[in-house]
């Protein structure tokens, strides 16, 4: 030990004690002793005396200063009370497990509150995601709510750092690591219920970009597939919950980050687990744990692979598995193999169709003739707002916009009903000023029968796929989005905004 000492304090090393480092450093003795018990600044003992390189601090102290000094404690508590009165956050958050002796300072307590004010805020407001993005004067804080960003405060330049390490000890990321992406996640607990919060850092030209994505751990937010919330129409449920309960197959979801696909993924997870079976769910990250299912969390730095991680699952016996996405020729191979050996293989991928998704996967070099036997359903989807039930009103649409769509949604299997009852939202306090307030989903469900096997194993044209699948009962997304627009649930403008729009 004795000689390790002497090695840390080689000649031409300026080495300072506990004291001293904190001044450098420009925090507390116990906020330093904090960082020194989560490794993020290095220290070695003499004796029962910590002593710092004055190098070590130096350079930490240019990569990520964790000091909250700079604070304007006044300024900062204005602010946390104008978003907690702009949002009516109330009640008591606190951390599952935070840093020990977080808060030290009166600024470090501020920087804190400011932290719980902004989780409870976006939790009252069922946002999905916080973005934290730097400019060279401030930092925009934004929600996500109903898919859309709104931006919410702007916090002080001086406030920027504090506020990034306040989370990243929270989320036990290393503090002196500004110039590479990390993730992270904690939990917080706010009247009675639990959230997990995903953190992904990112550095940008003007200092480290955040997201917190909120995934509350409440067993009401998946409903079942008959509830209204996830809004599938009794055709489409009763075809794609038959398919579900197949003995063996694979049922894939598509649509781009943000539509759905997880939530209807957990509702039919829901659906299906059992005692009886083994079910498997193969996830990148896992984000909510469920009954009678086991579940595996990627990790690539690791070498456990969404393919590894296949070829192991397999030898687990396994009745129903489930993939987080499916992203590459590997995967996608080995899924269309164990579905065409009695399994049923649940799986996302990013489409814009359904008859896209069936090109995505030939495109990746899925065998035709495999595609077309182990593939039963596919489902794509989108999420529209919904216009707010409390300034709502009956509504026009452009005629432009309302003919194109009424013209595509023709094609898709819907014709426009002669009295439509078109609403529009006019912006009030409930739905902040937008016209809509929350969101549902619209479908169009894909069974692949004898024709279409037909022709996916003949390679036939995406449009050619869309013709076939109207013609034995499907419904594109543009007709259901049409639909809920003439029943007055959303608007014809949103139902544009969110469909693709080649008709196929």
């Amino acid at each position: 030990m004795a000689k390790r000492e002497q090695q840390r304090e080689s000649p031409g090393e300026e080495v300072v004690a506990l004291d001293q480092a904190a001044g450098i450093l420009g925090v507390s003795r116990s906020t330093l002793q904090r960082m020194l018990r989560q490794g993020n600044v290095r220290g070695f003992k003499v004796g029962r005396q910590w002593r710092f390189r004055r190098s070590d601090l130096e350079k930490f102290g240019r990569m990520a200063h964790p000091s909250a000094a700079g604070v304007k404690v006044s300024d900062l508590q204005r602010l946390t009370a104008s978003l907690a009165e702009q949002t009516g956050a109330s009640g008591q958050l606190e951390f599952e497990s935070g840093p020990p002796g977080f808060p030290a300072t009166d600024e470090e307590a501020a920087v804190d509150a400011l932290l719980k004010t902004m989780l409870a805020a976006a939790a009252r407001a069922n946002a999905s995601d916080i973005h934290l993005d730097p400019t060279r004067h401030d930092t925009t804080v934004r929600f996500r709510i109903d898919g859309v960003l709104h931006q919410m405060m702007e916090l002080p330049r001086y406030a920027h750092r504090p506020t990034i390490v306040a989370i990243k000890q929270h989320a036990g990321l290393a503090l002196d690591q500004e110039q590479v992406a990390q993730d992270g996640r904690f939990r917080f607990a706010l009247d009675g219920g639990e959230c997990d919060v995903r953190v992904a850092t990112l550095p940008s030209i003007h200092g480290e970009s955040v997201v917190m994505r909120l995934l509350p751990r409440l067993a009401q937010l998946f409903h079942p597939l008959d509830s209204p919330g996830l809004g599938m129409s009794p055709v489409d449920l009763e075809r794609f919950r038959r398919l579900l309960h197949a003995p063996a197959g694979m049922i894939l979801v598509s649509g781009p980050s943000g539509s759905g696909k997880t939530t209807l993924m957990y509702s039919a997870l829901q659906d299906v687990a059992n005692p009886e079976i083994k079910t498997f769910t193969i996830e990148d990250p896992v984000e909510y744990a469920f009954p009678w299912v086991t579940q595996a969390s990627v990790n690539v730095k690791a070498g456990f692979t969404f393919e590894q991680a296949m070829r192991v699952v397999f030898r687990h016996d396994p009745d129903v598995i489930m993939l987080g996405d499916i992203r590459t020729l590997q995967v996608a191979d080995l899924a269309t193999r164990y579905a065409m050996t009695g399994r049923l293989v649940m799986g996302t991928i990013h489409a814009s169709s359904a008859a896209g998704a069936i090109w995505r996967l030939l495109d990746m070099g899925v065998e035709p003739f495999a595609l077309a036997e182990s593939l039963i359903c596919l489902v794509s989807m989108r999420l529209v707002r919904k216009v707010c039930g409390q300034c709502g009103a009956p509504d026009q649409p452009n005629y432009t916009v309302l003919s194109t769509v009424v013209e595509r949604a023709k094609a898709g299997g819907y014709k426009l009903p002669e009295d439509p009852q078109f609403r529009r939202g006019s912006g009030c306090e409930a739905c902040r000023r937008s016209g809509y307030y929350g969101r549902t989903g619209i479908y169009e469900v894909m069974e692949i029968g004898p024709e279409l096997q037909r022709l996916v194993a003949s390679r036939a044209p995406a449009e050619t796929l869309r013709e076939a699948a109207v013609r034995n009962g499907m419904t594109t997304l543009v007709a259901v989005g049409l639909r809920k627009a003439a029943e007055g649930i959303t608007s014809v403008a949103e139902a544009a905004r969110v469909t693709p729009e080649q008709p196929y």
